[in-house]
């Protein structure tokens, strides 16, 4: 390689490694806007409303390190004081992830959020669309109601933006993370621990 060539490289090393940075520094702000809209009662919550420590999960219904993150939350949740808000992030390599999450807010819709969420990841290889409704009837949803919802796609852009929300943030698998802003990929409790202890000091 000649010197010029060399010089090529090393600019677009240090132009690569800028731009990590300058991502790296935005990445805040962007979280701050989605902070701001995480609580106006369309993404389904639960812990202490009133916590300065906010945990948003990106979360596919079909992603197994999803379902066996499920103790881990519910272990922090009982353990650590902070309000803890899920996303919808279905992958491409899922069939039924889509639909899936436009049902589970078809059932946020009636109240019952979480017990379908319980369901849905109880049953991750079975969530094709009578499936979905079978779910609903178990859990005791009105039953035209919560099926007008889910043929219809009323929630198709409320799935649409948490997807979107998630690319700005630059979410690349699930589960992701984000506490105060503070991004964790996988349900590493130990790091989520430190992370929300570091925040409750602040």
């Amino acid at each position: 390689m000649n010197g010029d060539n060399k010089g090529v490289v090393i600019i677009g090393l240090v132009i690569i490694l800028l731009t990590g940075v300058l991502i790296y520094i935005s990445l805040p702000k962007s979280a701050i806007e989605i902070y701001k809209n995480v609580g106006n009662g369309i993404n389904p919550a639960k812990g202490n409303s009133d916590s300065s420590t906010i945990i948003i999960e990106f979360s596919d219904f079909q992603c197994p390190a999803c379902k066996a993150s499920l103790p881990i939350i519910n272990e922090i949740l009982n353990e650590q004081n902070v309000v803890f808000y899920y996303r919808n992030f279905p992958l491409t390599i899922h069939e039924n992830s889509f639909i899936a999450a436009e049902a589970a807010e078809c059932a946020n819709e009636q109240g019952k959020f979480w017990q379908y969420h319980d369901i849905l990841f109880e049953n991750q290889n079975k969530l094709d669309k009578e499936s979905l409704k079978l779910y609903a009837i178990q859990i005791e949803l009105n039953k035209e109601q919560f099926n007008s919802c889910l043929d219809s796609e009323k929630y198709k852009y409320e799935v649409e933006r948490d997807l979107n929300d998630g690319k700005m943030l630059d979410v690349q698998g699930t589960p992701t993370f984000f506490i105060n802003g503070r991004k964790v990929f996988g349900a590493n409790k130990e790091l989520i621990k430190n992370i929300i202890e570091e925040e409750s000091e602040k």
